[in-house]
């Protein structure tokens, strides 16, 4: 059996002014803040290839002048009557939302009469709708708040609070606290700010698989679909398209299949989980009685599996294979909710719970489909524990409850951020046959410069052989920071500390 790793076997990283800026040939590197764009730094061959992200934290409390449009400001609106739209509306999707657009609308405009009934059914069809299970109102802070689910560090203050790596081209979105969302392209040097009456209070954002220029955005009212114009003078043209369903906010994950065809939304102020069409703008419930609203969901990089995070101890892991019907398998955490989770290939999960001690365990998923009679305990879909993320105390604080979890996409180096520590731990995994890890070692802790503490992380998705793996971290002091991680130096080697 293989051993629990602890954080007592990480070297300690060096307390001066510096911050490490790369792993590289198994050697930290250390560099100091006016020496970070250098282009004599070991380091910096290795992150050309990334779009430089610059955001000025006095920029997040002003106007700029770019602005975005909706689509629909482009063209003069069309003012029909009332009844009209409530006829539309039941045409297109159905009596239920005739009822709540007549409830919505001013008694004046449907006649007193007709709004108290609307009202009234509105009132029936929230109740049924939301079961004994529904949260009415989600706390504003601690245990279940927004801040507590999403996966970032000081959510409420953070100046930069989800960034994403397009999956196929070295695209960056990084989000705001002003919710604006900025788009970081290599060799586009404009950069498109996106902003929406209906972009507030973003939680997490996704790019759409092989599509450019298309990202969906978790955020209060719902499901924000942009589609992204991206050359020069374009920014105008950029529009964005609301998904929202009933009782359905606020929204805190949207996860996108890898072919890129559904997209899936959840709230922790719901329990079911959203499967959209967005092409159709339409939406398919997902309910599982019981267990709370949705946290988080993540799709395995096949699409075969999805894993849904429940606000209570309960998580599940849907079979949406073609042959057969989606069902669940449930699983019960034995402290705690699950905190974070990842997959990597051949089916592997990794999941953390929010309890202290914080443990990381390993979830086989891929089915033995040979020598059935041969089957062993070692077969079996047994929850594994890898990684004891116990806090450790010794120069610098490191450990304890975990925020965020990334897993790069060849399944070689795991990232797991704290909410108590000013480090990043790296580590460097291995994934043997039926999905199985095999081996954990420690990589490195990675801190910033004095004063900065991570909030996000993100990898960089698209890779081969030739490049390095990056792993881009935007910091307190609103600085975003390309890591590289070099297996091999190409040069010559350096000392494990390199000023």
């Amino acid at each position: 059996m293989m051993k629990i790793l602890s954080l007592h076997d990480f070297e300690s990283p060096s307390l001066d002014e510096t911050a490490v800026v790369g792993l590289i040939g198994h050697a930290v590197h250390y560099c100091e803040y006016d020496a970070m764009q250098s282009e004599l730094k070991p380091f910096a061959k290795y992150i050309r290839q990334y779009p430089e992200v610059s955001i000025a934290p006095d920029s997040l409390t002003t106007r700029e002048t770019a602005c975005t449009v909706c689509a629909g400001d482009l063209f003069l609106p069309v003012h029909d009557s009332i009844f009209k739209k409530i006829a539309s509306v039941w045409r297109e999707k159905g009596l239920v939302e005739a009822i709540y657009l007549a409830a919505s609308t001013d008694p004046g405009e449907i006649t007193k009469t007709i709004h108290w009934i609307a009202t009234r059914l509105k009132w029936m069809l929230d109740l049924m709708d939301k079961g004994i299970y529904q949260r009415e109102i989600l706390p504003t802070s601690g245990s279940g708040s927004v801040a507590d689910v999403v996966q970032t560090r000081d959510w409420n203050t953070s100046l930069i609070r989800c960034l994403s790596w397009h999956p196929n081209c070295a695209r960056l979105a990084v989000v705001t606290r002003d919710d604006r969302i900025r788009i970081f392209s290599q060799g586009v040097p404009v950069v498109p700010i996106l902003r929406h009456s209906a972009q507030k209070s973003v939680c997490c954002i996704s790019w759409r698989p092989y599509a450019g220029r298309e990202l969906a955005v978790a955020c209060h009212a719902g499901v924000l679909i942009w589609t992204i114009e991206l050359g020069a003078a374009s920014n105008s043209l950029s529009h964005a398209v609301l998904l929202k369903r009933r009782n359905h906010v606020p929204v805190t994950s949207v996860t996108w299949h890898p072919q890129g065809d559904l997209l899936v939304s959840c709230s922790p102020a719901d329990t079911n989980m959203i499967i959209w069409d967005t092409s159709k703008r339409e939406g398919v419930p997902l309910r599982r009685v019981g267990s709370g609203g949705l946290c988080f969901t993540r799709w395995s990089p096949c699409g075969s599996q999805l894993f849904a995070a429940t606000c209570r101890n309960v998580f599940r892991v849907w079979n949406t294979g073609v042959a057969t019907l989606w069902h669940a398998d449930k699983w019960t955490m034995p402290n705690g909710r699950v905190a974070a989770a990842c997959f990597g290939p051949n089916l592997t999960l990794l999941f953390a719970s929010t309890e202290e001690s914080a443990t990381v365990f390993s979830l086989p998923l891929q089915e033995n489909i040979f020598d059935v009679k041969k089957i062993s305990i070692d077969d079996l879909k047994l929850a594994v524990p890898l990684i004891d993320l116990t806090q450790v105390c010794n120069d610098i604080s490191v450990g304890g409850r975990i925020v965020a979890m990334e897993w790069d996409p060849t399944g070689r180096y795991l990232a797991i951020l704290f909410q108590d520590s000013p480090c990043i731990a790296l580590f460097e995994t291995k994934i043997g046959t039926m999905s199985r890890v095999v081996d954990v070692k420690p990589g490195c802790l990675i801190k910033g410069f004095p004063g900065e503490v991570p909030n996000c992380m993100n990898f960089y998705q698209k890779r081969d052989e030739r490049s390095p793996v990056c792993l881009t971290i935007a910091w307190s002091s609103s600085r975003v920071q390309h890591f590289p991680i070099v297996e091999k130096e190409l040069v010559r080697p350096y000392c494990a500390r390199i000023r």
